[in-house]
């Protein structure tokens, strides 16, 4: 589209970035993550590096203005900041996630500038959005929220997931997307090469569907998980803490003929040793006498080191912790609290002087090893699975209360049933207002409940053996291919300006 003026291309892609946040929940129109960055492609070909730059800045500053607009509701309703304070942070936030697409659409400009329609342009293309993509899931503790290869839990790319992860549908998609676009409005022998090319990759996600990793266990699992429906200002408030227990423990009690039964992250909002020798004293009793194990949120406290964790914790045949090791920022820490301190007095949020749990994310449930994660964490697919391959079926307890009626629990809800596709396991998800969900190996919803509302969820699992090729490999196997093949294209790029450097007129921009 180099043949529209530049604020039109600026345009398109704000609209392009608009559209792209319906590719994923609570829509999930998954197609548009494969048609919205091939719009963004076809608008950033023929274009100055700077006007790149901006093209993909505003694409960016749309795209998560929009669907981390939820973050909003975290800092402001529940962290009780001022609006001016929620305001600032929430755009600073969307700013540097907009440099993402940014950076990536200057260095393809960089690359491919004087390139039309081709295969290495769309190569170049494609690599630069998962590698940027990839960077943006580990820099400054990493933001792996939106990733394109998320909405791919239940679309025909769901195959590339336990190969390549999420970070590898992100790259089919956005290739695919790209090869359709040359497809249909490149020239004759482009079209030829982008047809074949897609004949390929179709071929080989066919192929991909087909296959299963991992095998079932034959000694089924009943589980329950329990959705109290607390408010966050009920929850923080101590004098409520005994009516909490109490939820909780009555909306169990109907099910203690399960074999496990889950509790939400910090569905007890206290510390342990406040209630060892009486809650959960009485829980153990409960759990030994009916023989059904207890998983439960709460936090833990280090006596040596005076550290808090945010915890869940097994109750019944073992007792077994596991400490939470990825931190929410303006959640459960404030960050540069020391460089800039009136934050800590702007923002009043309960347990955020969290620190940062150890070892890994495993506990003991019915003899089984249970992968774990809590909240934010099932993210993280790289974390996710140092659980394996030990880890018979996955759990994430959230408190997704702090998000309000938002986005973010059906997003939430989508990066776990991509997680459970990835290392071909079953997953639980426990909330305290919704969405609480059991998802299958193949990332379909078995069980959901309501949002804002008690309910009780319960299925029977089958715990899982066997390894995917994502649990052995993690992200590195299709980060070093994607580097290696941007690596390749500059190379080559860089072959053919040599070999027409002399039939250049040197006073061309584009030479310079």
């Amino acid at each position: 589209m180099s043949f529209v003026p530049n604020y039109v291309a600026v345009l398109i892609a704000a609209v392009s970035g608009a559209v792209l946040v319906c590719g994923f929940a609570p829509l999930s129109w998954w197609w548009l993550t494969l048609v919205c960055p091939a719009v963004l492609y076809m608008t950033l070909i023929g274009r100055t590096s700077g006007n790149a730059f901006l093209i993909g800045l505003v694409f960016g500053l749309v795209f998560f203005g929009l669907g981390v607009s939820w973050t909003f509701n975290s800092i402001h309703e529940f962290g009780h900041a001022p609006v001016w304070l929620s305001v600032f942070l929430v755009a600073l936030l969307v700013i540097v996630l907009a440099l993402f697409p940014a950076f990536s659409a200057f260095l393809f400009s960089r690359v491919c500038r004087n390139s039309s329609f081709s295969i290495s342009s769309i190569l170049a293309f494609s690599v630069l959005w998962t590698l940027f993509e990839w960077v943006r899931g580990w820099i400054f503790t990493g933001f792996p929220w939106l990733l394109m290869g998320h909405a791919h839990h239940s679309s025909p790319l769901q195959g590339v997931l336990p190969v390549l992860g999420s970070y590898g549908a992100t790259w089919v998609a956005v290739l695919l997307g790209c090869l359709a676009t040359v497809l249909i409005f490149g020239m004759a022998r482009q079209r030829i090469a982008a047809g074949i090319s897609l004949v390929l990759v179709a071929s080989a996600l066919l192929v991909g569907n087909q296959v299963a990793w991992t095998s079932p266990d034959n000694n089924p699992l009943s589980v329950v998980l329990i959705q109290g429906n607390i408010s966050q200002e009920m929850k923080w408030d101590r004098a409520q803490h005994p009516h909490i227990f109490r939820r909780y423990l009555q909306l169990s009690e109907a099910h203690l003929d399960a074999d496990i039964i889950i509790w939400p992250e910090s569905a007890i909002p206290t510390y342990y040793f406040e209630v060892k020798d009486s809650f959960i004293l009485e829980l153990e009793e409960i759990a030994l006498a009916e023989n059904v194990d207890f998983l439960v949120g709460l936090f833990t406290y280090d006596q040596d080191s005076k550290e808090i964790y945010n915890s869940v914790m097994t109750i019944g045949e073992e007792k077994t912790v596991y400490t939470k090791r990825h931190l929410v920022p303006f959640g459960e820490y404030i960050p540069f609290r020391n460089i800039v301190p009136f934050l800590t007095r702007q923002i009043e949020l309960p347990m955020s002087d969290i620190s940062s749990g150890s070892g890994r994310p495993l506990v003991k449930l019915k003899g089984y090893f249970a992968g774990a994660s809590i909240c934010y964490e099932v993210a993280y697919g790289n974390e996710m699975i140092e659980a394996m391959p030990e880890a018979k079926f996955l759990f994430n307890v959230s408190n997704d209360a702090w998000f309000g009626d938002s986005f973010a629990p059906h997003q939430h809800l989508e990066i776990a049933r991509s997680r459970a596709v990835e290392l071909g396991r079953y997953l639980l998800r426990a909330t305290s207002t919704g969405i609480s969900a059991i998802v299958d190996p193949h990332g379909t919803v078995v069980e959901r409940s309501a949002q804002f509302q008690e309910d009780i969820i319960r299925a029977n699992i089958q715990p899982h053996t066997g390894l995917t090729p994502y649990s052995r490999w993690g992200n590195w196997t299709i980060i070093t291919t994607l580097s290696g093949i941007f690596l390749i294209i500059c190379l080559y790029r860089w072959r053919r300006m040599r070999s027409k450097a002399p039939l250049l007129n040197q006073s061309d921009p584009g030479f310079r």
